[in-house]
């Protein structure tokens, strides 16, 4: 027993050894080559210890449901560490409006992004894109169809949309998937659930939850309707960037500069999400 511990504690400390290698590596090539730092930034990201972690007054979550690799997340932790020691010759800001503004390769050929990153976390970050961020897009897709027909009819918004919209992709409502999520996954997700604050549930704890709800429509959807469901979930991807850029465009004065931006700031604590 005490050689099991002992030898817990040095993997802890070689693992901190580590990133603290790599951070240490960045910003040395931050200083000798400021102008090509993305690709640097990223590299950092794939080498870093993937070990869910608590850094800079956080907990980090960076493998959804051990599979969907969320690699802004990790970067984002990064960043806030170079934030937090300010000595980098990148500005943080410059760092958190790259993870905020750009897609899903980071602004990257996707190619350069795939090598970069490495076959492993590439297929783990295509869990998280198609688990988490289309399913995410997936289920806004159809509540605003759920109310588009409403306003059809001459009805008002109606507060079932979301029960709708979940009840159609998933035949049950969302507060009786969120208990057989639960349920399943108390165990394995025990400490972020002890992290969520009573009747609420952190970004972390939603996106398992999301992860869940795919698998679950995949395992019980035919391909056909999985295809279709999932163009839905692009498709309405691709309208919120596309309002986005639209709302950035008309957010500029008559010199071309921004009169608001949209970006990523420096965190920041954990988003929650009331359910009721």
């Amino acid at each position: 027993m005490t050689t099991t511990a002992a030898n817990h504690t040095e993997t802890g400390a070689d693992v901190e050894t580590n990133r603290r290698q790599l951070l240490d590596e960045l910003i040395q090539q931050f200083e000798t080559d400021p102008s090509d730092w993305k690709p640097a930034f990223l590299e950092t990201v794939a080498a870093w210890p993937k070990q869910n972690e608590h850094a800079c007054g956080q907990t980090y979550h960076y493998f959804i449901g051990g599979e969907a690799f969320n690699w802004k997340r990790l970067a984002e932790r990064i960043a806030t560490q170079l934030a937090d020691e300010d000595n980098t010759t990148i500005a943080p800001e410059d760092l958190f409006e790259w993870l905020g503004t750009t897609g899903v390769f980071g602004g990257m050929p996707e190619q350069q992004f795939q090598r970069i990153l490495g076959v492993d976390a590439w297929r783990a970050h295509l869990n998280y894109f198609y688990g988490v961020h289309i399913e995410q897009c997936l289920i806004a897709a159809v509540q605003s169809r759920v109310q588009k027909r409403r306003y059809s009819k001459g009805l008002p918004p109606s507060d079932d949309a979301s029960d709708r919209a979940y009840l159609g992709l998933y035949e049950e409502t969302e507060e009786t998937l969120w208990d057989q999520f639960l349920d399943e996954n108390s165990l394995r997700l025990s400490d972020l659930i002890a992290e969520s604050p009573e009747e609420t549930r952190t970004i972390a704890l939603d996106e398992e939850f999301t992860y869940w709800l795919f698998k679950r429509r995949i395992e019980y959807t035919n391909a056909a309707q999985v295809a279709a469901e999932t163009r839905r979930g692009l498709d309405m991807l691709a309208r919120i960037n596309n309002a986005h850029e639209r709302r950035t465009r008309m957010l500029k004065d008559q010199d071309g500069s921004a009169l608001l931006e949209f970006k990523l700031t420096r965190p920041r604590k954990p988003r929650t999400l009331s359910h009721k």
